[in-house]
């Protein structure tokens, strides 16, 4: 394993901003990551450990310490019995090819997150969800190496603690592990899940089969965001989380609504909000056009027309500074008007 010193990241991100890391190496196995690990604690360098760079915004300053790339490769059949399929996949597989492996094999479960850019070991850091399906609902456990013991164990769904894009690795035990291989367990039986207003109306009439709902999701997801790998405008996916409150909140809400917007925001309000085991989930790309924020640009930064959601890189050349104050700019113009705190849903990195 080679040790490289001051390499620009912004190659290695979907948004193709970012300065350079200090050091920064390639990681093909759990002998590789100690090395790695070996190194950083022999000069006291901080890590960052870096995927398929499609849910981050690296400072235009770069990392002060070691970035450590994984990409390990691998899918593997563990059993199948009970009507169920237990697989394992390595953390830098691309996560919309093993989608698709399962899909092709009608395996049900991860159907409704095809087209998420990144490696497969985001998807459990993130708990990554989408059009009603998350993570969570399919990982049963993820083989991690941890870099304080250098012990690699296996940490059960709930040791994970998943909830709405959150797990214990992008939170109270952040930078702790190393994820090696996520495994999954999927149904061989049809388990469609179409809640979501999108795919309801897609298929108002029959019972797509597994493959028409993938179809269905890559169409959806185009029209919305531009995909990250092959976008002409360097993006980071999904900028903004979208709020989930509570039905008393949410109420309250309403009231802000009438008195900022009128009545006919609230109608409109009611149709695009999402209702979840007792919560409800405000799109956040609605907050964002309803408060006229869709045409918002900050240097090389703007506001995907599309999906507001997104930032993108318009010019080619935009920083994390421009997109960072951007995304500040949003924030603070939903939060005067609704009274709602959009958080970001990329990790920040250096800042």
């Amino acid at each position: 394993m080679q040790i490289q010193e001051n390499i620009l990241l912004a190659p290695y991100t979907t948004f193709k901003i970012g300065g350079p890391a200090k050091y920064f190496c390639v990681v093909r196995d759990e002998f590789d990551a100690l090395q790695a690990f070996e190194f950083a604690k022999s000069r006291m360098l901080k890590t960052f450990i870096l995927g398929g760079g499609s849910n981050l915004l690296i400072s235009d300053n770069g990392f002060d310490g070691l970035v450590i790339k994984i990409v390990n490769k691998g899918v593997e059949i563990l059993s199948r019995e009970n009507n169920q399929v237990v697989l394992k996949v390595a953390s830098g597989e691309v996560w919309d090819e093993a989608v698709s492996f399962a899909v092709s094999n009608n395996w049900w479960g991860i159907e409704n997150l095809s087209h998420i850019p990144g490696s497969t070991g985001a998807i459990a850091v993130q708990n990554v969800g989408a059009y009603g399906q998350e993570a969570s609902g399919t990982v049963e456990s993820v083989l991690v190496l941890n870099t304080e013991t250098h012990q690699i164990s296996s940490l059960s769904n709930a040791e994970c603690d998943f909830s709405y894009r959150r797990s214990i690795f992008n939170s109270t035990n952040k930078g702790k592990y190393i994820i090696f291989d996520i495994i999954f367990r999927l149904s061989v039986l049809p388990k469609p899940v179409l809640d979501y207003r999108d795919l309801k109306l897609k298929f108002s009439q029959g019972n797509p089969s597994i493959l028409q709902i993938r179809q269905a999701v890559i169409e959806i997801r185009n029209k919305k965001f531009p995909f990250p790998i092959k976008a002409k405008n360097g993006n980071a996916g999904s900028f903004f989380k979208n709020p989930i409150l509570s039905p008393e909140v949410y109420t309250q809400l309403k009231s802000t609504f009438v008195n900022s917007f009128g009545s006919h925001a609230v109608e409109k309000l009611d149709t695009e909000k999402f209702e979840e085991l007792n919560q409800i989930k405000v799109p956040a790309a609605f907050l964002i056009e309803l408060c006229g924020l869709k045409d918002l640009e900050l240097g090389g930064a703007a506001i995907n027309q599309n999906q507001p959601l997104v930032i993108i890189n318009k010019t080619g050349k935009a920083t994390a500074t421009d997109v960072l104050g951007l995304a500040e700019k949003v924030k603070t113009a939903v939060l005067e008007k609704t009274g709602l705190s959009l958080q970001f849903e990329p990790e920040l990195i250096g800042f």
